[in-house]
């Protein structure tokens, strides 16, 4: 019986985490069911739970895992977070919803380390990836249809074919996971051509050339500058020769059409005339009005700019998430937010890059890299993480990086 418990647990961890890395397709397939589609709003709740229960099996089994700088920043924030729930009791209820929002799946970040292996941590980036694929399809069949848009989706006197958002209803979002999803899948394609697996490279670099087909089907120029943005850092960090391809890249991509277009309403005076009366800028000053009462401690989570204060007081959404962060925890929550963000790179930094040109995994690491950073900066003109599978895939693909790079007297204990 001991053994076939052993077998259960070990079943439902795998599996429980399968789901977890598909969890787009799995988030919004659970939604869809007809009576039960209540069961899509629990899903990753339950998983949660369980997988928590099997991690703390393992830290009181003597199991130890390393702590990152990283974690302790995340853990002083979580504690920030705990703190303004305690100030603000006569509005719990919003604050603690508010509280979910933000640090529901960073969770993830100290129990995933003892339930993956890293033998396992790879699978779960592939399994991710073709997850990736799949929407990464379906955003292009909504392009060849193409699939019908609100109005407000296009600046004014602008004409596009169509904007994909797959299971995100969102092509903000949709671009901002393509860039994650392209990054990855760049990376795997050329580790596989790196180690002379030539199948497995031209298969990822179909499923990378998919990523970012769709993500140019979006039609989003904030996922465009952030993939951008992204891949000049890291080509600095890796190999600034890279560099010179990459602004090439940049320069070519300004000639396709479709980019030309979209950044050529940047420097139209009816785009900045709507941008001041309803759009970014309108929503960015507004913000500051709001913040400059409290800009210390902000006006609590679940307050200003997201879809918990949407739902509770109508307020507008910040199309920034930082901005967001500052007005609900003020510059102390922006400012610790910001360092656990910076620290989570610099550590997943120290670990590879300088043993990357050797690792067997180097450039599967680099492309997650590359794709964590792009979101990171698509969050300066998107609430990218108040979209459930975009704030846990940030965290599962943080985790996996550092499971993959466990030292390996570590791997031996674990």
């Amino acid at each position: 019986m001991r053994f076939d418990t052993i077998e259960l647990k070990d079943k439902f961890r795998v599996w429980a985490l399968f789901a977890l890395a598909f969890f787009p397709l799995v988030d919004y397939l659970l939604r869809q069911l007809p009576l039960i589609g209540f069961v899509g709003s629990i899903w990753d709740k339950a998983l949660f739970l369980g997988l928590l229960v099997l991690a703390l099996g393992r830290f009181f089994a003597g199991v130890q895992i390393e702590q990152l700088s990283f974690h302790k920043w995340l853990k002083a924030f979580i504690a920030l977070g705990v703190a303004y729930l305690v100030m603000h009791i006569s509005t719990f209820a919003v604050d603690f919803e508010g509280f979910r929002a933000i640090y529901w799946y960073s969770f993830y970040a100290f129990i995933l380390p003892f339930v993956v292996d890293e033998k396992l941590a790879p699978r779960l980036v592939h399994a991710s990836v073709l997850a990736g694929f799949v929407i990464a399809i379906h955003g292009v069949y909504q392009y060849i249809l193409p699939v019908p848009i609100p109005p407000n989706w296009t600046d004014a006197a602008e004409h596009v074919r169509t904007r994909v958002f797959s299971v995100f209803g969102s092509p903000n979002i949709m671009g901002a996971y393509m860039n994650l999803i392209f990054a990855t899948a760049a990376g795997m394609s050329w580790g596989a051509f790196r180690n002379k697996h030539g199948k497995l490279g031209w298969f990822f670099l179909l499923i990378a050339l998919t990523a970012l087909a769709s993500l140019l089907f979006t039609n989003t120029r904030g996922a465009w500058l952030a993939l951008f943005g992204a891949l000049v850092v890291t080509s600095v960090l890796f190999d600034r020769r890279m560099l010179i391809a990459i602004v090439v890249v940049g320069v070519v991509a300004m000639f396709v059409p479709q980019i030309q277009s979209r950044f050529e309403q940047l420097f139209s005076t009816l785009y900045w005339t709507k941008a001041l009366k309803d759009g970014r800028l309108y929503r960015w000053m507004t913000t500051y009005d709001v913040i400059r009462h409290n800009p210390l401690f902000g006006f609590g989570m679940g307050h200003f700019g997201g879809a918990v204060a949407a739902r509770n007081y109508g307020t507008m959404y910040v199309d920034n998430y930082y901005a967001k962060t500052m007005a609900e925890l003020g510059l102390i929550g922006l400012s610790m937010m910001l360092t656990l963000f910076v620290t989570i790179m610099k550590n997943l930094y120290t670990r590879f890059f300088k043993s990357i040109r050797t690792r067997q995994d180097g450039p599967l690491l680099l492309g997650m890299y590359t794709g964590l950073l792009a979101v990171l900066i698509q969050n300066a003109v998107e609430n990218v993480f108040e979209v459930p599978a975009m704030n846990f895939l940030f965290w599962f693909f943080v985790s996996l990086i550092v499971i993959m790079t466990r030292p390996r007297k570590e791997e031996k204990a674990a």
